[in-house]
């Protein structure tokens, strides 16, 4: 239940983000030396060989969305899909932290949000994929 809701918060801030970058809407995001969410958003690196990290991480939830609905978990594929989607997911995290602090300069709360919220699901599933396999 705590994954399918990390979910639905992460699919609800990835849609937030998605139609942010396709309306050019400027996202609700105090700015400072540091925080600056427009920056990060319109940077070279919001973009993968064309599409919008926001639409991946979109898609990224909507999957893990289904695939945490109560049916998905007797599915040993479903299993293994959510586990192989979370571990992208993280490195993927760590990508775009490194190129906010590294490549941008700037740091997006919203972004962070999606960030806290895969890595607190990579938690959950591999916590639940660990007592499932009783290690």
């Amino acid at each position: 239940m705590v994954s399918l809701v990390l979910s639905l918060a992460g699919l609800a801030v990835s849609t937030y983000l998605t139609i942010a970058h396709f309306t050019e809407g400027a996202l609700l995001c105090a700015e400072g030396s540091v925080i600056d969410c427009g920056t990060v958003t319109s940077s070279e690196q919001s973009e993968l060989f064309g599409i919008p990290v926001a639409v991946l991480g979109l898609a990224f939830f909507a999957f893990l969305t289904v695939a945490c609905l109560p049916f998905a978990w007797r599915s040993e594929a479903l299993h293994w899909a959510r586990l192989v989607s979370v571990g992208v997911g993280v490195l993927f995290v760590v990508y775009l932290v490194a190129a906010e602090f590294l490549l941008i300069g700037k740091v997006c709360l919203w972004c962070t949000a999606v960030h806290v919220i895969t890595l607190a699901l990579a938690a959950v599933l591999v916590t639940g994929a660990l007592r499932r396999s009783n290690l």
